[in-house]
C-alpha cells in the first residue's frame, strides 16, 4: 500500500515538473525530472499492483506515470530532445 502511495506521489511530482518543461527552451527540464521521477513511480506502482493491498494506488500510479512519459517524449521529440 505504501509502495502505490510512494508511487502516487512521484506520478503527480512529475506532472507538476512536465508542466514546467512544456514552457519553450525548457523541455530539457524532461530529461532530469519529469522522465526519472516518472520512471521510479512506475516501478513503485508496478510493484505495488503485483501485491495484495493497494491496488487501486498502483494502478492510479501507473496510469499517470505513463501518461507523463508520454507527453514528455512528445514534447522531447518535438524540441529535438533539448528545446
Amino acid at each position: 500500500m505504501i509502495t502505490g502511495l510512494i508511487g502516487l506521489f512521484f506520478g503527480f511530482l512529475s506532472g507538476v515538473f512536465l508542466l514546467v518543461g512544456l514552457l519553450p527552451f525548457l523541455g530539457w527540464l524532461n530529461w532530469f525530472t519529469s522522465l526519472p521521477l516518472a520512471g521510479i513511480g512506475m516501478v513503485l506502482a508496478i510493484i505495488s499492483v503485483r501485491g495484495k493491498r493497494g491496488q487501486s494506488l498502483g494502478t492510479a500510479a501507473a496510469v499517470i506515470c505513463s501518461f507523463v512519459i508520454g507527453i514528455a517524449l512528445f514534447r522531447l521529440h518535438l524540441g529535438w530532445g533539448i528545446f
